[in-house]
């Protein structure tokens, strides 16, 4: 019973302590966002990619910008930005895609399923993200 309760243990400090090569910030009232992410392949830490996220999502008129999502997984991300029925601004994004077709049409699916509104036409904003993070 103690091996369990280590090991359980073991793998939860593992989960809570991963770092992670893209995160997502947005404002919910103003519609900006903004992504860090590893797209050349090189080291990358967390903090790295959650400044770019936030000094971007500011540039784009973010006053309150908020975590949005997090992941370490290699492949296509995809996020898109629109509104629900009662016109408040919806974020809905995804990763780890084996294509870029694949990632738009997954977040499409997601944004609809959700409550998004006119998930046909809004831009789905797509990018390759690289699996490699450094300390």
């Amino acid at each position: 019973m103690k091996i369990r309760i280590l090991f359980f243990v073991l793998i939860l400090l593992g989960a809570t302590s991963a770092r992670s090569q893209c995160v997502i910030y947005a404002d919910d009232n103003t519609g900006a966002f903004g992504a860090g992410f590893n797209n050349d392949n090189t080291p990358t830490t967390f903090r790295e990619c959650e400044d770019v996220a936030i000094k971007t999502c500011r540039e784009k008129g973010g006053k309150s910008c908020t975590e949005l999502y997090r992941s370490s997984k290699k492949g296509w991300w995809g996020i898109i930005n629109g509104q629900k029925s009662d016109g408040r601004n919806y974020f809905q994004g995804g990763d780890g895609y084996s294509s870029k077709t694949e990632a738009e049409n997954a977040v499409r699916a997601k944004y609809r399923a959700d409550g998004g509104v006119n998930a046909t036409s809004i831009q789905v904003y797509t990018w390759y993200s690289y699996s490699n993070v450094k300390n």
